[in-house]
């Protein structure tokens, strides 16, 4: 069963959020990532981020990296951060 991380945060500006977060694509694929969907409104982001299984995101939720990659983004406060199996997907 796949497992999708997501992920709600305030950032300090958008495009320079934006360029760490490209910049550290090859961390998310070291923990198995295959994928993700990304919105914003102004400075608020949500991101899905999927993986092959729970084990794998929880792995990148927990990485030291990926604090740290989210701080020098410009992420302020705590993100909101939870992880969801994933039971179905519909395209329309």
């Amino acid at each position: 069963m796949t497992a999708t991380i997501n992920v709600r945060h305030t950032v300090t500006n958008y495009d320079d959020w934006k360029l760490g977060f490209d910049g550290h694509e090859s961390n998310r694929r070291l923990h198995g990532a295959t994928g993700h969907r990304l919105s914003h409104d102004g400075e608020t982001v949500c991101l899905a981020i999927d993986f092959p299984d729970r084990t794998s995101a929880a792995g990148f939720a927990a990485d030291p990296a990926l604090r740290e990659a989210m701080s020098k983004a410009g992420v302020v406060g705590t993100p909101q951060i939870d992880i969801m199996d994933s039971v179905e997907s519909v395209a329309y």
